[in-house]
């Protein structure tokens, strides 16, 4: 193999990514949803997030969103203190557990149904004679 084509292959292999990437840019799925994110990303790391993949993501979205306030920071070490204090064995987060974490409620985790065939007891409806 001659240098030219060394320097080739190298290249070649940089732009694919073989010779190692950063996870921020390998992790971003680019999903519109938090929800949408997490949930293609959890499969990779065996269902749980791991802080570092959460935080690069979470900062891609902050630098793309023109109405942030703040410094982006502020946000990450916000964020980073909220994750210590829910992953205290820095075991990863589920999508489930982030939703918790940040009041973004994931649709698969909640315990409502998804469908109406399940309706939950309550105060609501015309039948009701809880609240009268």
């Amino acid at each position: 193999m001659n240098f030219r084509h060394l320097i080739q292959t190298a290249a070649l292999a940089a732009t694919l990514g073989v010779c190692g990437t950063l996870p921020a840019m390998a992790e971003s799925t680019n999903s519109t949803t938090f929800e949408g994110w997490a949930n293609q990303t959890a499969p990779r790391y065996e269902g749980r997030i791991p802080r570092d993949i959460y935080l690069d993501e979470m900062g891609r979205r902050w630098d793309a969103d023109a109405n942030h306030v703040g410094t982006r920071e502020l946000y990450l070490n916000q964020l980073r203190s909220q994750w210590d204090a829910m992953d205290p064995n820095s075991r990863g987060m589920t999508p489930a557990e982030i939703s918790r974490m940040t009041g973004k409620v994931d649709s698969n985790a909640s315990g409502a149904p998804m469908s109406g065939s399940g309706a939950q007891p309550g105060n609501m409806g015309p039948g009701n004679t809880k609240g009268q």
